[in-house]
């Protein structure tokens, strides 16, 4: 095949049960397109060919970004064919064969459910129930993030008093509504089950069924005998899950009213993950004022007590330095007093060598009334004028002792030496302030531990403690907007202990007393019908032998 109608075939794009997808030439607007034919076999079948004009006239009445573009429909040599956009890469079901047990990013996820919400409100606003929503029929542009929806070959066409044949079986069975299965007439929930068996298949990478043939899948279906949704991210917001189980849920009174419905919920799970802390802060929202305000708190708190401890443990240690200092700069004078009235220079010098072997001490000069060195540490300043230590002089209450504290870590202590109440020289000791230093350093790095992990530790619990409650308040506000939306069905989980428990209970109760003023006393023989039902079910599929996730038409 070279040509169908006016366009010039470029090569096949894929093959379906009904129809081939080909890539084809527009010579006159100079684009490529991509042309679907019925094949030859359906082409001589009436069903077939009002299928495939049913889905020319559902899809080419539809613009919308999110749904595919139908240009034009015809015939070439018996066969009809549907002309529309040319799209870049493959399905959502090529996409999860080809990326098994993984998921999207829940931020792309929850756009792309946002875009086939959209779709599905456009479509529903115009009339038209696609009936068969799956990955297979979803196109998706991995690259872009964009989805359109595709093949609305089994579209119910409900415009003024056109029929609609919603009463024939097709639909593929993996994601057909449960109602379908019981010949009930389709509507736009039943678009929306299809909807959340795709975000269940996005969300766990597989099916909520297990079953391996049509019997078995119609069963499970009509009784709801779904797996538990097992997200394979684990930061999967739990109002995601929530709307999937609701989509997906038995009866279509239980599903959200609306696909529009379903966009707005999307949109608000969307903007709460978007949300930070540094965007609660910015909005200088409530729930994060008093953390901050506790924490600046104790913080002050921290600080000034921990300022107290430093200043008067300094001051301990400085009096115990200087203490230590006094007591032996005295011991010294008292000792050396008669060697230095009898001017005894080797006697002084035995003492200064005997008091040096303390480590502590620097120098040690003992010196006569006009300031000579007679003995010290330092044998070549003896017969020279004391040196000049360089520093700052330290107030002292009381007592004659004279204290310097120099830059080089060093503390000089000035005695006078007296014999019989008379000043006959004086003693000059150095000890090294080094000690003191390193001890205040120590000390100083070890309060600035406590406050950082205090801080960290008041911050991080009451943080912990006001997102637990801003959690759980959150969740109240969504379960208030469902009842809002007269979504009665739904509950809070109530198995919590602590002060919300209470809360919870109470919002059960009135959920369970306005579901049951929506739905009424259960009528008698309830279970007559369902088992009736499930009866219908498996006589529908006794009669397909196709599989099951192939799309079905079962008249």
């Amino acid at each position: 095949m070279e040509r169908i109608g006016r366009y010039e075939i470029v090569g096949e794009l894929g093959r379906g049960s009904m129809s081939i997808v080909y890539e084809a030439f527009d010579s006159r607007i100079d684009r490529h397109l991509a042309i679907k034919v019925l094949r030859g076999r359906y082409a001589r079948d009436v069903t077939a060919r009002q299928r495939f004009l049913r889905e020319a006239r559902a899809a080419g009445g539809l613009a919308h970004p999110n749904i595919i573009t139908v240009f034009d429909v015809g015939q070439s040599d018996g066969l009809p064919y549907l002309v529309m956009e040319l799209l870049p890469g493959g399905t959502l079901a090529d996409w999860l064969a080809n990326n098994p047990n993984t998921a999207l990013e829940t931020a792309r996820l929850l756009d792309l459910a946002g875009q086939l919400a959209s779709a599905l409100t456009y479509a529903h606003q115009h009339g038209v129930i696609h009936r068969d929503i799956k990955p297979a029929n979803i196109h998706y542009e991995a690259e872009a993030g964009r989805i359109k929806v595709m093949d609305f070959g089994i579209a119910a066409i409900d415009r003024g008093n056109q029929p609609s044949d919603t009463h024939q079986l097709v639909g593929t069975p993996t994601h057909m509504a449960p109602e379908l299965l019981l010949d009930a007439p389709a509507d736009e929930r039943s678009d929306l089950y299809s909807l959340g068996i795709v975000l269940y298949q996005l969300l766990s990478g597989r099916l909520p069924f297990t079953a391996n043939n049509f019997e078995d899948l119609a069963q499970q279906i009509v009784s709801h005998s779904t797996e538990p949704l097992a997200p394979i991210r684990s930061d999967t917001p739990r109002e995601l899950s929530d709307l999937v189980y609701r989509l997906m849920a038995l009866e279509p009174q239980s599903r959200p009213a609306s696909a529009r419905q379903v966009q707005e919920e999307l949109e608000e799970i969307q903007s709460g993950l978007k949300r930070g802390i540094l965007l609660m802060v910015r909005n200088k929202s409530a729930a994060w004022r008093w953390p901050l305000t506790i924490g600046a708190g104790v913080a002050l708190v921290l600080t000034l007590g921990l300022f107290q401890i430093y200043t008067s443990q300094q001051n301990a240690m400085s009096a115990a330095t200087f203490g230590y200092g006094d007591a032996l700069a005295s011991l010294v004078a008292q000792e050396t007093a008669e060697a230095l009235i009898l001017d005894d220079t080797n006697a002084l010098s035995v003492l200064v060598s005997d008091f040096s072997v303390n480590p502590q001490i620097r120098y040690l000069h003992i010196t006569d009334v006009p300031g000579v060195v007679q003995a010290s540490t330092n044998p070549y300043l003896k017969g020279e004028t004391t040196p000049v230590l360089k520093g700052v002089a330290i107030e002292r209450q009381g007592g004659n002792v004279l204290v310097r504290n120099s830059d080089s870590e060093l503390l000089e202590f000035r005695v006078p030496i007296r014999f019989q109440a008379r000043r006959v020289g004086e003693v000059r000791l150095g000890l090294d302030a080094g000690t003191l230093d390193a001890t205040a350093t120590t000390t100083l790095r070890m309060l600035a531990v406590v406050f950082s992990v205090s801080l960290l530790a008041v911050v991080v619990g009451l943080g912990w403690l006001t997102q637990r409650q801003h959690r759980a308040l959150k969740r109240l506000a969504w379960g208030l907007r469902r009842l809002y939306r007269g979504q009665s069905d739904f509950r809070l989980d109530d198995e919590r202990r602590d002060e919300f428990a209470h809360v919870f209970q109470q919002f059960n109760r009135l959920a369970a007393h306005l579901d049951h003023q929506a739905r009424g006393v259960s009528r008698p023989g309830a279970e007559n019908d369902h088992n009736t039902e499930h009866q219908s079910a498996i006589t529908i599929a006794g009669r397909a032998n196709q599989p099951v996730e192939q799309t079905l038409d079962l008249s």
